[in-house]
């Protein structure tokens, strides 16, 4: 399906942004994303070269910017965005990430933080000794090194939670380098509504970023996504394990890959040192409905089994009070099914496991609620979204440390609460098994913008450094 560019419809959404000198597509195609359609360029091999050859030669004029104006400049932007979004934007920001929209205003103030001027004047100095590096050789002895942003990145954002596109393309200008932003399914319309605000604010920027939607691994537009992934120097993508898989399958040896997948976030807690951890618990879980990387999905709460149930009986009433301040996003009927399947098989397992010594599984929930509290064994454990919190009852740290090892992998966050002796030490031991920030509970769901991304830090993962002996 496609319709006349230029067209407005107020269930519909711009998936485009090109660079002024460009000329516009004649026509746009139509993709579902939430409750909105999302218009696009449909598939176009000689389009793409355009959009690359144009992007390519803006980015040029993007190194001839000093880094300390540029963060200025994003900053500003950034201001500008964050100020425009009245009640009608953050329901369309909402309705196309398909959450409500207290959920979406919620997301954006916190997000927000970490990108105006100052926060992002502090992840330059914080990055690099001497910011000046990214603006030319500096000299230190015997040799002078920069760094440098290369000349396209393209960034294939998630499709789950809004921002998370500009994130990336705010990181990416501020090395220099050139943008084009494939956002999210659910990521559409902010990620827009920021390029046309960077076209707005600066020239120079503007025509080195560009926003093109796709319906990521649609077969029609394979030739398109190989030819961008040959294109870019670097490629920022987001995403399930398989998207991962997928870019890394199809991206040539010469592009290089910078891969967030799928993260489960973690809680520890001691219950009789912090008497405010079951809320802090339920924020982290409640925010993004569990769709965002740090997200909460399990809680190792230290203590016997019958004290650890009580605590769960709290968690619980503080999801329910959240559902009132912060509904959960709409939910699909397939999203429904598997919820009512998950508290089916342990509803079974619980009760034919009562009585023979086996560990049975508690569950707390209210019919028609989209949150779930189950205190059972870590094997029965299955990351499931949408609110669903595990909890597990261990009797020490090393105990919760042995019961993480089989997650090693896929671990990110671990929020502590009532954690407070030997905390280096329980964090050495955590990173020891891949976690990669540790950090107080109530502080999980929005990371400092100079936080080590899965591991790295957030502008030197996207520089290449150069000597001059």
């Amino acid at each position: 399906m496609s319709t006349p560019a230029g067209t407005p419809d107020p269930g519909r959404v711009d998936g485009w942004v090109w660079p002024a000198r460009l000329k516009p597509p004649e026509r746009l195609a139509e993709t579902r994303a939430g409750e909105l359609v999302v218009r696009h360029p449909p598939a176009d091999s000689q389009a793409s070269r355009a959009l690359v050859t144009s992007l390519r030669a803006a980015a040029s004029d993007l190194s001839s910017i000093p880094v300390a104006e540029m963060a200025e400049l994003l900053g500003g932007a950034a201001d500008a965005l964050v100020s425009g979004l009245d009640g009608d934007a953050v329901s369309r920001v909402a309705a196309n990430a398909g959450m409500s929209t207290a959920m979406a205003a919620q997301i954006l103030d916190g997000m927000a933080v970490s990108w105006n001027g100052e926060t992002l004047r502090h992840l330059v100095a914080a990055e690099f000794a001497d910011p000046l590096v990214l603006d030319g050789f500096v000299s230190g002895g015997a040799r002078a090194i920069r760094a440098a942003g290369p000349g396209l990145t393209l960034h294939l954002g998630a499709g789950t939670v809004p921002g998370v596109t500009v994130t990336s393309m705010i990181r990416a200008l501020l090395v220099k380098s050139a943008v084009l932003a494939k956002p999210g399914a659910g990521d559409v319309a902010l990620t827009v509504r920021f390029a046309r605000e960077l076209q707005r604010i600066d020239a120079r920027v503007g025509a080195a970023v560009a926003v093109q939607y796709w319906p990521g691994g649609a077969e029609d537009w394979d030739s398109w996504e190989r030819e961008v992934f040959r294109a870019a120097d670097q490629v920022v993508v987001y995403g399930s394990d398989t998207t991962i898989e997928s870019v890394r399958a199809r991206a040539p040896a010469a592009t290089r890959l910078i891969e967030h997948p799928h993260r489960i976030g973690v809680a520890v807690v001691d219950p009789g040192r912090a008497p405010g951890a079951a809320a802090e618990a339920a924020r982290a879980a409640a925010l993004f409905d569990q769709r965002g990387c740090v997200s909460t999905q399990l809680v190792f709460v230290l203590g016997d089994r019958h004290p650890v149930r009580r605590w769960c009986a709290s968690l619980a009433s503080e999801l329910v009070a959240l559902e009132a301040v912060l509904p959960p996003r709409r939910a699909e009927p397939a999203d429904l099914s598997a919820l009512h399947q998950l508290r089916g098989r342990l509803r079974m397992k619980s009760a034919a496991s009562a009585g023979t010594g086996a560990d049975e599984s508690d569950l707390w929930y209210d019919q028609g609620s989209r949150w779930t509290v189950v205190l059972a064994s870590l094997d029965a454990f299955e990351p499931s979204g949408g609110r669903t919190v595990w909890v597990a009852a261990v009797p020490d740290r090393n105990a919760c440390l042995r019961e993480l090892a089989p997650l090693a992998p896929v671990l990110q966050t671990v929020g502590l609460a009532g954690i407070d002796a030997d905390r280096a030490d329980f964090a050495r031991e955590l990173c020891g098994l891949g976690v990669t920030r540790v950090v107080p509970l109530v502080q999980v769901p929005y990371p400092e913008a100079d936080w080590m991304h899965d591991g790295s830090r957030p502008l030197g993962e996207l520089v290449r450094w150069s000597e001059l002996r």
